[in-house]
């Protein structure tokens, strides 16, 4: 097996693939946090930063916040959104899940799989893609995610045979096909995994969903982080997220 660009996926690269958008956050694995000590508050935001607003309300009936952690104290997160500041709380019962970068190796027979075609171009009517992009993710209720945005291939890898990833995609209405993902050294790779409230730091993108309680604090059901780009977190409509995530 060649070598294989083993990076930091680029959030800029995968605009199309918003069926696994890092701010859908519901296609995470559940992972239960270590007890964290008691909440003690957190400190407000500085007198440069935007004014406090709650969480959005999402297409589920749920609340959601997505930016950057400003700050962690206890049990309470310090969010910085585009609209406004905002404060996430998190216990327990709360799934968190991280991307991070990943490389061809973490491809193996029966992940879920979202698949960047270079140049955009792609089918989901089986031949070949040779992807700028793999995003490894889990799997919602033993289900691969189907593809969102054009040229997107999803679905499940049947087999990794050096530089091809076969992969069982599955377009968006639920009709099967078989393609072959050529990856080079320029392909790069992010995955989703499970993770605990020790990943939950400053500096790091958040996605949260959840509900409003009487104070406007989301308290937190499903928690998503990945690495922030350059200090910033863009987001959906127009502002760059990952597939992710």
């Amino acid at each position: 097996m060649p070598n294989t660009a083993i990076s930091k996926y680029p959030l800029l690269a995968v605009i199309g693939l918003t069926a696994l958008s890092l701010a859908a956050c519901g296609s995470s694995t559940s992972g239960s946090p270590a007890s964290p000590t008691k909440a003690s508050g957190a400190p407000p935001p500085p007198a440069s930063a935007p004014t406090s607003s709650p969480g959005t309300p999402s297409a589920q009936g749920e609340d959601h916040v997505a930016g950057l952690i400003g700050s962690v104290s206890g049990t309470t997160i310090q969010v910085t959104q585009q609209s406004g500041s905002a404060t996430v709380a998190y216990s327990p019962s709360t799934t968190i899940s991280e991307i991070t970068p990943a490389q061809l190796t973490d491809v193996t027979t029966g992940s879920c799989v979202a698949v960047r075609p270079a140049g955009g171009g792609g089918t989901q009517n089986g031949g070949t893609v040779t992807a700028r992009t793999v995003f490894i993710n889990t799997s919602a209720n033993g289900q691969c995610q189907p593809p969102r945005g054009r040229g997107a291939v999803s679905g499940t890898v049947s087999s990794v045979n050096g530089n091809t990833i076969v992969v069982n995609a599955t377009d968006a209405s639920g009709n099967t096909s078989q393609t072959n993902v050529q990856v080079g050294n320029t392909t790069t790779y992010a995955k989703r995994g499970v993770a605990n409230a020790q990943a939950i730091a400053q500096g790091k993108c958040i996605a949260a969903r959840g509900t409003d309680d009487s104070t406007g604090t989301l308290q937190a059901t499903t928690i998503n982080l990945r690495p922030a780009s350059n200090g910033t977190c863009s987001q959906p409509n127009g502002r760059h997220h990952h597939p992710g995530g």
